[in-house]
């Protein structure tokens, strides 16, 4: 029993926990800037962990998520076609290397890809509701498999956690309190 109490305890696993107060805090923010600024808090602190679970599919994408969430904070300046594409090219980039010189498994990599390659389009749309239903329709039950199959506590709690988060913010923001920038 103990050592079942010190696995999620471990120090790998409070990286996790650090990703998940971030992602957290970023569902309750109005302002879109602020909720990209946190999401790439939660991408840095899930690339250290995924980098030491090997996950490294999830640790490369977590990587290109982090510069997804400063593209998406700088607003309409960065907002120019060729920006998304260079991010979604970067996350199929990132699942081919995964697997080719780090072994990744070819589904884990396609399941993650297809997480933030929708999670990107939904951001793209800069509509709060929009990304909100992403993130409980498609990105977190995808990283949810990964965060499962490499032991990521941090990463389980996260998803589900995000999931109960967005609900929630459909409480508080309703159909039309949530930034459109």
């Amino acid at each position: 029993m103990p050592e079942f109490i010190t696995k999620f305890f471990a120090p790998i696993q409070l990286i996790g926990y650090v990703g998940t107060a971030c992602s957290l805090i970023s569902y309750q923010c109005r302002k879109n800037r602020n909720y990209f600024l946190f999401q790439a808090g939660c991408g840095l602190s899930f690339a250290l962990q995924f980098a030491l679970l090997h996950s490294y599919a999830g640790m490369l994408l977590n990587i290109f998520g982090i510069m997804r969430g400063v593209i998406f904070a700088l607003g309409e300046k960065c907002r120019k076609r060729g920006y998304f594409v260079l991010i979604e090219a970067c996350f199929a980039l990132s699942c081919i290397l995964a697997c080719l010189a780090f072994g990744e498994k070819w589904w884990i990599a396609l399941i993650l890809f297809a997480a933030q390659g929708g999670g990107t389009v939904a951001m793209w749309t800069h509509n709060g509701k929009t990304m909100r239903i992403a993130q409980l329709c498609l990105v977190s039950p995808m990283w949810i498999v990964n965060n499962i199959y490499y032991f990521s506590i941090g990463g389980i709690l996260c998803e589900v956690f995000n999931m109960v988060s967005v609900i929630i913010s459909f409480v508080r923001f309703g159909k039309t309190g949530y930034d459109n920038t």
